[in-house]
């Protein structure tokens, strides 16, 4: 009872919240007629729509909590890491969407893995592509449940293997109902509410501290390496990890999957405004929390940088009981909009690119099958102590996106020499090093982040051998 006393006002809104995921789900149902409706939505939604799906399925508890409360440890100069993924974003929407869309079309591609596959004429590529999304998103979903259960747990007091269970049951449902529509329906809407919560958080920290140049004067006082150039992470770790974070929007298929389900050119331009837009105001808004917050939160009562944002909405009633309950379900929103998109993707690549065997007419069931599958695979390895920095997960698997896919799909766009021979070796040679180079890092045996070598080998191969091999059987030089 006395639980309920604390949290019933949290209780409704959550539930009112709810209700809308309920109906997104049974919208999303209505409309799936095959595969087609429920991997893209028929390919007929809308720029804005999209545009604020694209931006929530990105902002996910690991920009509200894990990239918020990274410069508690690192300082201001986290923030360049915005800049470095602000301007990814943009080259995503671009330069990337209005290549890549139109051949999605010609290819009748419903999954990033089969566009390989179509774009080199390579089964083996598709192949290797969805076995490498499989496994990079299960390694992403874990820190999502994470930063999830963190949140539910500091701010209702819920235990964290029952918050895990909790999301895990929600998500997995209405991602299971509706597909691509109801997964895009539900990220609107939790987009709205993420970008109104990016920008209350940071104006209700800076007020509370008293004005934005107070907070710096006395954060200098704190600690002067927390507001210098310095810092106190390397630059170049700084640049590697939100590289890392930053190339998933150009390779990642979560992310990528938007551009599926544009319905036109004019719905793509207007997603290239309103997305990029939304993006930035939130980085605006979160990088410099974790620095700021130590002008009003103990260091003694922070052991770990992501319990950062959770304390600063629990510590003392700093927000008060209403914007209180708005940061609750902007935590949760930002932790289902990743979640139901990542594993989408990654029971359509198993299902439609991996497991290639069995009829069309059960590929929506097989494929929900894998939804399940997946979630709690992921689910059960989020309570184990496998699970730990929410950034450093985060950034291992954007590290392997970029160095697989960055070359084959991104440059391979671009630069149309290089045959199925280039891209395999690739997509290969990123999967080996990336994982490798991760290793060697936890046993201090590795100096650099994994995402450079990934990257320098992935590109150098995918040249070498392009350069090298027989020209693509579409390259000018072979008609």
């Amino acid at each position: 009872m006395d639980w309920l006393a604390a949290h019933w006002i949290h209780l409704i809104f959550i539930a009112i919240y709810l209700c809308f995921l309920v109906a997104h789900g049974w919208i999303g149902r209505s409309h799936v007629k095959g595969l087609d409706d429920y991997l893209v939505a028929g390919r007929r939604m809308g720029g804005g729509i999209l545009a604020f799906s694209f931006y929530a399925t990105f902002m996910s508890t690991n920009t509200f909590i894990g990239a918020a409360g990274k410069s508690w440890d690192v300082g201001l100069i986290w923030c360049i890491g915005g800049l470095v993924q602000g301007a990814l974003c943009c080259v995503s929407w671009f330069v990337l969407a209005p290549v890549f869309t139109p051949l999605t079309r010609k290819y009748n591609s419903l999954t990033v893995a089969d566009f390989l596959g179509h774009h080199y004429g390579s089964p083996l590529l598709r192949r290797l592509a969805g076995a490498i999304i499989c496994f990079a998103s299960i390694a992403y979903l874990v820190a999502i449940y994470r930063g999830a259960a963190l949140a539910l747990d500091q701010l209702l007091d819920i235990p964290y293997v029952w918050a895990v269970v909790a999301i895990f049951c929600i998500v997995t449902a209405y991602t299971l109902a509706g597909g691509f529509e109801s997964v895009v329906l539900t990220d609107s809407l939790q987009g709205v509410l993420m970008v109104i919560g990016a920008v209350a958080m940071a104006v209700a920290v800076v007020w509370l501290g008293g004005g934005l140049g107070p907070m710096l004067h006395k954060l200098h006082d704190i600690d002067p390496e927390l507001t210098s150039w310095k810092g106190k992470m390397p630059l170049a770790t700084i640049l590697a990890i939100n590289l890392s974070l930053g190339l998933k929007y150009l390779v990642e298929p979560r992310q990528l999957s938007r551009f599926y389900g544009l319905k036109d050119n004019a719905a793509l331009w207007r997603a290239a405004i309103i997305a990029p837009l939304l993006v930035i105001v939130t980085y605006i808004c979160l990088f410099p929390l974790g620095a700021l917050a130590h002008v009003l939160l103990p260091a003694d009562a922070v052991k770990s940088s992501d319990q950062v944002v959770p304390l600063l909405l629990t510590s003392g009633d700093l927000f008060g009981p209403v914007l209180g309950v708005l940061f609750v379900l902007v935590l949760i929103s930002a932790a289902m909009s990743s979640i139901d998109s990542v594993l989408l993707v990654a029971a359509s690549s198993v299902e439609h690119d991996v497991l290639t065997w069995g009829g069309k007419d059960r590929a929506v069931r097989r494929t929900r099958i894998w939804v399940v599958a997946i979630s709690l695979a992921s689910m059960a390895v989020s309570i184990t102590p496998l699970a730990k920095d929410i950034v450093s997960i985060t950034a291992f698997s954007g590290a392997l996106y970029s160095a697989c896919f960055l070359p084959a799909l991104a440059v391979g766009l671009f630069w149309r020499r290089p045959g199925p021979t280039a891209a395999l070796a690739s997509v290969a040679a990123g999967a080996i090093v990336v994982p490798a180079w991760a290793i060697a890092s936890a046993y201090d045996l590795a100096p650099l982040h994994e995402v450079y070598p990934g990257l320098l080998v992935g590109l150098g191969v995918y040249t070498l051998v392009g350069l090298l091999g027989a020209p693509r059987e579409d390259h000018p030089s072979k008609r």
